[in-house]
């Protein structure tokens, strides 16, 4: 595998053991807490199933970020104002989902290889989905133990117009570091999400343990293994 200068890191699954299974059921259930008084929980998923799916497969407009169109279509969907969304929004992730820390676990070797790539110099992005806020990113960095002082760019809702897979996402990213994707190397769990990243002409490894197949890609990654793994390719052996 060639040096690269840049790292985009997956979180969820790559730095963070979480369950998939925490978005689709505990987080929904306390984030419908913010909002009983005025949806029913059917409604409440639709809005805020349909707002994600929106931002992940439609095309932003000029100036629209993955946050404008989550709110044009939670507001659509449900008959909610946009102000009225946002603050309740805001109220769970300041005040309700530091409390879910629980669900969320260090991951074996993340933070040192994190540390070791920015002690080497590495432009290090964190190359997390931005269907989440920044504050809730920022949020399950803590729950890893990896400091987020140590990334370049940190993407959310608010400052993204692309989601994964698209392979805008990850130009994108490299817009946003100012650098070419051929200098990226991009490091994730996630086959169908994290892969795309190759046909930017970035390179992709995959980190095992915590893999995502649906079985439905046919891109293969430049490698494969433990962050400890990648750490060795990239001939960290003598840090």
């Amino acid at each position: 595998m060639k040096n690269y200068t840049t790292l985009l890191v997956d979180l969820d699954g790559t730095l963070l053991d979480i369950e998939v299974s925490f978005f689709l059921g505990p987080m929904v259930q306390a984030m419908h807490s913010c909002f009983s008084d005025v949806l029913d929980v059917d409604l409440f998923r639709e809005g805020l199933f349909g707002g994600t799916k929106a931002i992940m497969v439609e095309t932003r407009s000029d100036g629209e970020t993955n946050l404008d169109g989550f709110n044009r279509t939670f507001s659509a969907v449900t008959g909610m104002g946009v102000s009225d969304i946002e603050r309740r929004f805001t109220l769970f992730y300041t005040d309700v989902f530091p409390t879910l820390s629980r669900y969320g676990r260090p991951l074996d070797g993340a933070c040192a290889f994190i540390e070791k790539a920015s002690a080497r110099g590495y432009t290090l992005c964190l190359a997390t989905n931005p269907i989440f806020p920044k504050s809730a990113v920022l949020e399950r960095l803590r729950w890893s133990g990896v400091d987020p002082g140590a990334f370049s760019f940190i993407p959310g809702l608010e400052n993204m117009r692309t989601c994964k897979p698209n392979p805008e996402f990850y130009l994108d990213l490299a817009k946003s570091l100012d650098v070419e994707p051929f200098q990226c190397l991009m490091v994730g769990n996630d086959i169908q999400q994290d892969l795309p990243a190759s046909q930017t002409g970035m390179g992709t490894f995959i980190v095992e343990g915590k893999v995502i197949d649906r079985g439905t890609s046919s891109l293969e990654p430049d490698g494969r293994g433990s962050l400890e793994d990648l750490g060795r390719m990239q001939r960290w052996e003598n840090d």
